[in-house]
């Protein structure tokens, strides 16, 4: 086997970049810490410096997404966080954010291969997925709210409206 070369720069931040990268291409199934050492163009033992594990990546991998969108968050309303429109603009960079790194969004790409096992055509995935979307977040949003309280069990309702969306095909 050929020597990689060695590495200057960031490469943990590198690393992360392409494991996000990686994880869209192939799923969670195929994603090895050895294939993002291979798309790092570092030796398979390089990763290893940096996370001890597959999960401790995935676990950076989720904290840098995190960051960098409420980073924008923050910045969409800085200096304006009691204004009328901040709402207006949290909402704007919400979607702009995902926009500009389409792929950060796993959600997508999951949600795409799901409606293609369940046999829906291309042409709704539109409209499939804002709908799966906006029911995930709802109900996280409803969840996380201090003002609302809710004793049932929300994977119970969350797995059964998908059942039933799977049940409509």
């Amino acid at each position: 086997m050929k020597e990689k070369p060695y590495h200057h720069g960031n490469l943990r931040n590198e690393l992360i970049e392409a494991g996000i990268e990686l994880i869209n291409e192939v799923g969670l199934r195929d994603f090895s810490l050895r294939k993002v050492a291979t798309k790092c163009n570092v030796s398979h033992a390089a990763p290893y410096s940096h996370f001890k594990n597959i999960d401790e990546l995935v676990g950076a991998m989720g904290e840098h997404v995190t960051e960098r969108f409420m980073d924008k968050l923050r910045a969409s309303i800085r200096g304006r966080e009691d204004s009328r429109e901040a709402v207006s603009l949290l909402g704007q960079a919400y979607i702009e954010f995902f926009m500009e790194h389409p792929a950060f969004a796993l959600f997508r790409k999951t949600a795409y291969r799901m409606f293609r096992r369940m046999g829906q055509p291309e042409s709704g995935d539109s409209q499939r997925l804002i709908a799966l979307w906006s029911m995930v977040h709802g109900i996280a949003s409803l969840l996380t709210n201090p003002g609302v309280r809710y004793s049932g069990d929300w994977r119970e309702v969350f797995i059964k409206r998908l059942e039933a969306k799977e049940r409509e095909v």
